[in-house]
């Protein structure tokens, strides 16, 4: 049993040791704080992974929680006043670095980066890519980050080179291909990549100054298929123009049109084979069985 001097010793020298690594903390803490706001003065948002790390004793997962619930403020914040989230990468890459695990923060940053403001940059757009494209290191088999990073170059505004506009349409190719392999992708993610193969090829004759591959530039029979099936399933008609339209443009209209008369016979022997029903019965047991007349007319001229 201690004798109470060598008590009272012991507990004197946890506090002392207990102050000094209080104070070395709080130095750290503010060495670090100081340096970054020197060296990226516009974009300090917090200390490093390992820095809070030291901080929380090594508790990496609740201090990603506490970072955690900091980047969700802050992307309300930003996307309420619908300003650019710059600052949120620095958020999710502390996050990650002290939890890869973390699996929200991926798509989190993206539709933060993306979404905030209505005007997008392309540094929002790399930024969000090089974040998910982290997220496929830890979870190789996630095809909603592969499918995130695809569509994250339709439809953006921002200028390109033709250089610049080729390395983008090759990474869309690249991770629309990758998703379409992932167990559990949707089917259009093999369409995705189809339809980045000929954009690619496209932006790829444009750089060398040729004419693209006429190969490459043809739709799949799994594209087309797809795309009947869409449009004989949709029920909503922006949706079933769309892919009226999206079917011309690769030419299987008239594989369309085919299609189509080939269900309208089927609707009228059906039809009047039990006459005392009503036509909606048909359309309901088989969506696509019948398309009303006039429809091909509606989409307009292709």
């Amino acid at each position: 049993m201690l004798t109470l001097p060598i008590r009272n010793s012991l507990i004197f020298s946890a506090i002392v040791l207990g102050v000094l690594a209080n104070l070395h903390l709080g130095l750290s803490l503010n060495l670090e704080s100081n340096a970054r706001r020197l060296s990226e003065p516009s974009r300090y948002v917090l200390p490093s992974a390992d820095t809070i790390a030291i901080a929380t004793l090594n508790h990496r997962a609740a201090a990603a929680d506490v970072v955690w619930i900091n980047a969700l403020l802050y992307g309300a914040d930003r996307f309420t006043r619908r300003q650019s989230a710059e600052e949120a990468t620095d958020y999710a890459n502390t996050i990650i670095d002290l939890d890869p695990q973390f699996k929200p923060v991926y798509m989190w940053h993206h539709a933060t980066r993306t979404q905030s403001s209505s005007r997008v940059t392309y540094d929002d757009i790399a930024a969000a890519n090089a974040i998910l494209k982290r997220g496929l290191q830890t979870f190789p088999d996630e095809w909603k980050f592969a499918q995130a990073i695809v569509t994250n170059h339709i439809g953006q505004r921002y200028t390109r080179t033709p250089e610049e506009h080729l390395a983008d349409m090759e990474e869309a190719y690249t991770y629309a291909r990758l998703g379409s392999e992932m167990e559990g992708a949707p089917d259009d993610m093999m369409m995705l990549a189809t339809s980045f193969q000929r954009r690619l090829a496209k932006a790829r004759a444009v750089v060398n100054g040729d004419d693209p591959d006429e190969a490459q530039l043809e739709a799949s029979p799994a594209e087309i298929a797809y795309l009947m099936k869409g449009y004989f399933a949709a029920t909503d008609p922006a949706r079933q123009q769309f892919m009226l339209r999206q079917l011309y443009e690769l030419g299987a209209g008239a594989e369309l049109v085919a299609r189509i008369e080939t269900y309208r016979r089927e609707f009228e022997r059906e039809h009047q084979r039990r006459a005392y029903l009503p036509p909606d019965v048909f359309t309901l047991s088989e969506p696509g069985l019948y398309r009303a007349p006039g429809t091909l007319e509606a989409a307009g001229d292709f």
